[in-house]
């Protein structure tokens, strides 16, 4: 796997007709963790447009992306370390913020150089995915190839 195919799976789902938070937590779960990609889909539903499609809060490439996340290295008890959920999610927050100016869903579509927002964020969606296989790729995370 590679990142183009995460940016490519991340818009066929984008495409297929789930959002931008569904899109990349489906995207990156499949390829990471593949047995949890439903669920973590179904997780994602109230994150799309900025919350529930408010546009007002973190996109949900991002917010769908931190999903995926912590199912890849989050925590089931509070004596479980959270660091290394903590240094991945702010390292894609990171590179998110500098690639796409911003974290909030009306930002980012305000600063879209077309009127085809549609179009503008599922392309947006699909780099995010990539932005967030490269991180955990960096941070030692293999893709699941069964």
């Amino acid at each position: 796997m590679s990142r183009t195919q995460a940016e490519q799976l991340a818009l066929a789902h984008s495409e297929s007709g789930l959002h931008c938070a569904e899109s990349v937590a489906s995207a990156i779960t499949k390829l990471f963790c593949p047995d949890q990609a439903g669920i973590v889909c179904r997780m994602a539903t109230g994150f799309g447009g900025g919350l529930a499609g408010s546009r007002q809060e973190a996109c949900g490439a991002l917010t769908g992306g931190v999903l995926a996340i912590g199912l890849l290295c989050g925590r089931t008890t509070p004596d479980q370390d959270r660091e290394t959920a903590y240094r991945v999610s702010a390292a894609y927050r990171e590179r998110f913020m500098a690639r796409f100016n911003g974290t909030i869903c009306q930002t980012i579509r305000n600063g879209f150089t077309t009127s085809d927002t549609r179009t503008a964020c599922r392309s947006l969606t699909a780099e995010a995915a990539g932005i967030l296989y490269d991180i955990l790729q960096e941070h030692g995370y293999a893709v699941n190839r069964s």
